[in-house]
């Protein structure tokens, strides 16, 4: 199942980002274009939140098409990862830009949040096993 969501400021001048969804048993890719930023975090936040699902084990979110992420960005991804742990969920970020690679850098991996390189590193790697989903 293919799904795309939009999330777009008050203005025309304001970014968007756009989060397209591919989903297969083993795992589900969520790809993100545009910006992220404090306009588009509440939306995008919730889209990455309606994605997560008891006795899913793979959410690997591709950032090849972020042009930017500021901190409500990088606040919006570690809410989701921590709905993710939540839920018993790995997630996973593949293929940051340079800049976007490093704010994660400097904030996402202290929290413990992985970051790869590619999407078919992120894939590849072996799954942890199988976590029990904690009371939410």
């Amino acid at each position: 199942m293919n799904t795309s969501y939009t999330t777009q400021g008050h203005t025309d001048i304001h970014p968007r980002v756009v989060l397209s969804v591919v989903r297969r048993p083993s795992f589900t890719v969520a790809a993100l274009q545009g910006e992220l930023d404090l306009v588009t975090a509440p939306a995008l936040r919730d889209g990455l939140l309606a994605l997560l699902h008891p006795g899913q084990r793979l959410l690997v979110l591709d950032l090849s098409q972020l042009w930017f992420c500021d901190a409500a960005g990088i606040a919006a991804l570690i809410s989701a990862w921590h709905r993710a742990l939540a839920l018993g969920v790995s997630m996973r970020l593949a293929s940051p830009r340079s800049h976007v690679a490093r704010i994660l850098d400097d904030t996402a991996l202290e929290h413990g949040l992985r970051t790869y390189p590619t999407l078919p590193q992120a894939l590849q790697q072996p799954l942890p096993p199988p976590l029990e989903a904690a009371a939410v």
